[in-house]
């Protein structure tokens, strides 16, 4: 899959669930084998300026959600850290989204110009989508794994 292409599939998916206005016309490729549409969304990362978060945790939800850690190149689906400053390049935009965290709270949330880093935009919340189509719900993932340890003995 060409990279745009991802980012556009998955722009259109955020939007279709976030708007009442929205058609999407595409051929069946673009929507073949999207995956369940409810774990898609209940695996969303949903953040508000004042949120109280756990730095740890955040870090392992974007990890489960199948976004990469780079703290040297910032590209779709991936996130840095530095300090209390986590960048995420969300599947869905070619900007990049800022937290800053101070100590547990979500302090301030931007959209940066991906190739400059100028602030773009300021918010009040956001979410993060998953960085794949295909996220499996961790309640499934479990059984399956105690079912595959059961067939093995």
């Amino acid at each position: 899959i060409n990279e745009e292409i991802a980012r556009l599939r998955h722009s259109a998916t955020r939007q279709l669930y976030e708007r009442r206005d929205v058609i999407v016309v595409a051929s069946v490729s673009c929507i073949y084998g999207l995956g369940l549409p409810d774990i898609y969304f209940k695996a969303a990362i949903p953040l508000a300026v004042g949120d109280t978060i756990n730095r740890q945790d955040f870090l392992l939800n974007l990890i489960r959600i199948q976004y990469m850690r780079n703290d040297f190149e910032m590209k779709r689906a991936h996130f840095r850290v530095r300090g209390d400053i986590i960048d995420v390049q969300p599947a869905d935009e070619e900007r990049v989204l800022r937290i800053e965290l101070f100590d547990d709270e979500v302090e301030s949330l931007y959209l940066l110009d991906a190739q400059t880093g100028e602030v773009v935009e300021t918010l009040d919340h956001t979410t993060i989508y998953p960085a794949v189509h295909h996220v499996a719900d961790p309640a499934d993932k479990d059984r399956a794994v105690r079912q595959i340890k059961f067939d093995l003995t």
